[in-house]
């Protein structure tokens, strides 16, 4: 009898393992790769048993969160700058850096047909665009609106959203009539007919870089996420999405 009570209390000291609820991974990721992020995890969290946190905001923001101690295990930019000036920083898992998409910019006109550079050029009203200084969607505007030879013209009448899922919301609510977003955000709301895909030539590549935190509690798991989102079946499921073709692998 002894002998049994004591193996017992030796069993109940064991440790046990830690259960599937408490693995948590924290993932900052940019607004406007937040729907296409939700629709990718279910089939990740089903393999490794992992839940995964998403806090989301411009990469500008999420940049400066990250620099003043914010605890992410992933970092998803909407850009390689954000990405490369933590490397210069030391605040990430060296090797970590890696992309994962390519965004491509969309002229969006709720309600009405799909625009065109002659709807910018006629237009007379508010022209919703996401902040060029913190979102990389923003900034990929400016450039188009640069190389149209309108962005003077058309500056004093922008509504600046602080990232490009605020753009894309101000427009669905009717506050503006045109406005630039991302075209996986019209792809992930079903959207078709009402939007231009503008050509990629007039603003630089918008290369969506990841980045695992040098603070990071769980970096197998980001690692395993990060190597999930640049997986062929992953990548091949990001076009269908709305975004452009193929990632350079060699880019770090």
């Amino acid at each position: 009898m002894a002998y049994r009570l004591t193996a017992l209390l030796l069993i109940l000291c064991l440790p046990f393992p830690a259960p599937a609820a408490e693995c948590r991974l924290r993932v900052a990721v940019a607004a406007s790769f937040r729907p296409a992020l939700e629709s990718l995890l279910p089939e990740f969290q089903r393999r490794h048993d992992c839940g995964v946190q998403l806090s989301s905001g411009s990469s500008g923001v999420l940049y400066q969160q990250l620099v003043h101690g914010a605890p992410y295990d992933l970092f998803l930019s909407a850009d390689r700058l954000r990405p490369e000036l933590l490397e210069r920083q030391g605040l990430l898992v060296p090797g970590s850096r890696a992309s994962y998409a390519r965004g491509l910019l969309a002229l969006w006109a709720p309600g009405g047909a799909a625009p065109s550079a002659d709807t910018l050029r006629r237009w007379r009203g508010r022209v919703v665009i996401a902040d060029p200084e913190l979102a990389p969607f923003g900034a990929a505007a400016r450039e188009a609106l640069m190389y149209l030879g309108l962005w003077s013209r058309l500056r004093p009448r922008l509504a600046r959203a602080a990232n490009a899922g605020q753009a894309y919301l101000l427009l669905e609510s009717g506050h503006g009539g045109i406005g630039f977003v991302a075209a996986s955000q019209l792809r992930a709301a079903g959207r078709g007919g009402d939007y231009w895909l503008l050509p990629e030539n007039w603003y630089p590549p918008i290369e969506h870089q990841l980045a695992i935190p040098a603070s990071s509690r769980r970096r197998a798991m980001a690692e395993a996420l990060s190597s999930y989102l640049r997986s062929p079946p992953v990548q091949r499921r990001l076009m269908q999405l709305g975004y452009g073709r193929g990632i350079d692998r060699g880019s770090q």
